[in-house]
């Protein structure tokens, strides 16, 4: 088990503004090993893991043992960002490890960008003889337009010939979706559909560029600081915001609102396209107090 000490030493610098991040853990078990641990910040889009290792008693020179000794945490830590990443789910149905199961194309792109994983400035830690370091790897770019750019472009779902006229009594600058008190679990390409069963927003039918600069949806716990986010426009963001109905999917990953609801969101982005653009918010969390 890696200490706890060492997380949060890698952590404690930027701790109070990952306070109200959306923090997936991540843990695997292989046999007769020590637990591989991680975490995904899904408010950020970056996946962290951890590595140890030790060097030979037989070396004496200390920078020598040093440099070997954080060489083999290192080697360790690519090897469980490999294990860890399978977690990352891709939609409500699929997660990256099933992608790379059945794609050899895939599993071969995915371990090349783990390769170009970072090293967490300030991680490299000794104890005891034992090596700790922190890697950390980016779902956005690169890895986002992995499981993005093959997915079909299609355009925005149509309105019902019955819809009644809704008039924007704004321009609205993105769209976030209040999910708190839902069991709604992050994905990195989730849908967002009507009670009606109407697909309102999906990744294939956002633009790539936008996907692999900010991913499909943001994500966070803080429904006020998510309404000044840079996606949704910054300082001065004028947000929609839409009451989840429930979560849906195998993975509980896509959002569904209201047939009503559906219809605002709609007409907002036909007045003022910003789903195309990835300006979309997802805020999880418990319920608020009444």
């Amino acid at each position: 088990m890696y200490p706890l000490l060492f997380i949060a030493l890698i952590l404690a610098a930027g701790q109070d503004l990952r306070a109200q991040n959306v923090i997936q853990p991540l843990q695997a078990q292989a046999a007769g090993q020590q637990p591989i641990e991680g975490n995904i910040d899904w408010t950020t889009g970056v996946l962290t893991v951890y590595g140890e290792g030790i060097a030979s008693a037989d070396i004496q020179n200390p920078a020598q043992r040093r440099l070997l000794g954080f060489r083999a945490a290192k080697a360790t830590a690519y090897r469980n960002l490999l294990e860890l990443v399978g977690q990352v789910h891709i939609d409500a149905s699929t997660t990256v490890g099933e992608a790379m199961v059945a794609s050899d194309s895939i599993r071969t792109r995915v371990s090349g960008l783990i390769r170009g994983a970072r090293l967490v400035p300030g991680s490299q830690q000794e104890k005891d003889g034992v090596f700790q370091v922190a890697l950390t790897l980016e779902l956005q770019d690169d890895l986002a337009a992995t499981f993005l750019s093959s997915a079909r472009r299609s355009p925005a779902p149509a309105l019902p010939a019955e819809t009644p006229t809704y008039l924007p009594p704004q321009t609205y600058t993105g769209l976030i979706i209040d999910a708190r008190g839902l069991p709604l679990k992050p994905s990195m390409a989730p849908r967002l559909l009507s009670t009606g069963g109407n697909e309102l927003f999906n990744a294939s039918g956002v633009d790539l560029e936008y996907a692999r600069q900010w991913g499909v949806v943001g994500y966070d716990r803080d429904l006020e600081r998510a309404g000044r986010s840079d996606r949704v426009g910054g300082a001065t963001a004028r947000p929609l915001v839409i009451k989840a109905e429930k979560a849906a999917g195998q993975y509980s990953s896509d959002a569904v609102i209201s047939n009503e609801d559906a219809v605002r969101v709609q007409m907002a982005d036909k007045h003022s396209p910003f789903l195309a653009q990835c300006r979309v918010i997802f805020v999880l969390g418990p319920a608020p107090a009444h």
